[in-house]
């Protein structure tokens, strides 16, 4: 009910500021012949001017599109070249994994390097049974035994 009482009031507003602004307008109407002359002239000038500017942006959309394009395949044949540069160096099925920044259990040092990068930190422990090394990057700690990552956490 109230929301029936709205709407009518809105349409009466409405149709109130459309007659009270036809009355008031009626009067407003000074243009001589010079004066519209004039104003026509103008707005011919600035929509000259629009339709240059736009023309002048649709080009250069035009030729953002083309550098797109050419940087989208320079990208792509870039991320060919270095998963190929990771599957030369650790096989087929491991190279894409490194690639792709996969970790899995025994994969090595260099593989976690190749494919993370550099560690923030490395704390390395030799003992006679073998060597341990934990490697720290950001909250995540990898921990090889042998050169063999063995697990891994997340610091929460």
């Amino acid at each position: 009910m109230i929301k029936r009482e709205i709407k009518i009031t809105l349409i009466f507003l409405i149709l109130l500021f459309l007659i009270s602004e036809k009355h008031f307008t009626q009067g407003k109407n000074n243009y001589n012949p010079g004066t519209y002359e004039s104003e026509f002239d103008s707005l011919l000038i600035a929509k000259k001017q629009n339709d240059f500017s736009k023309q002048n942006l649709i080009d250069e959309i035009t030729e953002l599109k083309k550098i797109s394009s050419d940087l989208s395949e320079k990208i792509r044949l870039a991320t060919l070249e270095i998963e190929k540069l990771y599957t030369d160096r650790f096989g087929k099925d491991t190279g894409v994994r490194i690639y792709n920044k996969q970790i899995w259990k025994g994969m090595t040092e260099k593989m976690l390097q190749a494919s993370w990068g550099k560690p923030d930190k490395i704390d390395k422990n030799i003992e006679k049974w073998g060597s341990f090394t934990q490697w720290y990057y950001g909250k995540i700690t990898f921990f090889f035994r042998d050169n063999k990552l063995t697990d891994w956490e997340e610091k929460k």
